[in-house]
């Protein structure tokens, strides 16, 4: 298992990033695409002088948005987007990481209802063979590709990560958006192994809040070590300031 933290929003500069993880003897940052100081560090090849400077290693956070269950036109801009910065990450970076999006919405009567689950056998096929191709991408320049749960996952992605992990595809879990969505995964581990490569590791309270400094919500920390700990993953404390990781990092090694 290796611990890291998220790029931070409120740092303007990569290197602080760096040198924040050094501090905290944290073994990897995930860097992330919806940061243009992110972006910028990549298009300018400035990320590996920084790994090798701080001895940091580095995964990749894709954009938060690049639904590859969407259509033909869009999962093709994405996928360009996937390759470049693949490329530009090839040989330091570790894994890239994809929401796995619930898509479009319609509220009816104050229920919502979801397009990708009306359309289910339409939407799965196309699904695989995006994140087939995007899994090809990432190979291609030896960079594991990782797929997470989001914070509004709908019971109809249940379904999705059955097909999903019967084609062979790995994971991301985070757990506090699983505490949002009502522990969907948690319920489906009792039925079959997905395999997670990465964890997203924050404390959650009361279904409707998460990203969380350690012992601020009433998640059971010590439970997903150990499940992180049993899949040899990199971890994420994915807090998103720094006093927070300052805080949650002593914490968890401790649990």
């Amino acid at each position: 298992m290796k611990l890291g933290m998220p790029q931070l929003f409120e740092y303007e500069n990569l290197e602080d990033n760096f040198k924040l993880a050094q501090k905290l003897s944290l073994d990897f940052i995930e860097l992330n695409l919806n940061f243009a100081s992110g972006r910028t560090a990549l298009d300018n090849k400035i990320v590996l002088d920084l790994v090798n400077k701080y001895h940091i290693e580095v995964t990749l956070h894709f954009y938060d948005e690049g639904d590859l269950g969407s259509y033909d036109e869009v999962v093709k801009a994405y996928l360009t987007l996937l390759d470049k910065y693949a490329s530009l990450g090839q040989g330091f970076v570790k894994q890239i990481n994809i929401h796995l999006i619930p898509g479009p919405v319609v509220t009816i009567a104050g229920i919502k209802h979801y397009v990708y689950e009306k359309e289910y056998d339409s939407y799965i096929k196309r699904l695989i063979r995006n994140l087939k191709e995007a899994e090809a991408i990432c190979h291609k320049y030896d960079i594991k590709m990782v797929i997470e749960n989001t914070d509004n996952t709908p019971t109809y992605q249940r379904r999705t990560y059955l097909d999903l992990y019967k084609e062979g595809f790995r994971f991301t879990y985070d757990i506090g958006h699983d505490h949002l969505s009502n522990d969907i995964l948690l319920d489906l581990l009792k039925e079959v192994s997905l395999p997670f490569d990465e964890f997203h590791i924050h404390d959650a309270k009361n279904r409707s809040t998460c990203h969380l400094a350690l012992k601020e919500g009433n998640l059971d920390i010590s439970k997903y070590k150990s499940l992180a700990e049993n899949n040899n993953a990199y971890v994420v404390l994915e807090v998103k300031q720094v006093s927070d990781l300052v805080k949650s990092v002593p914490i968890f090694k401790k649990l």
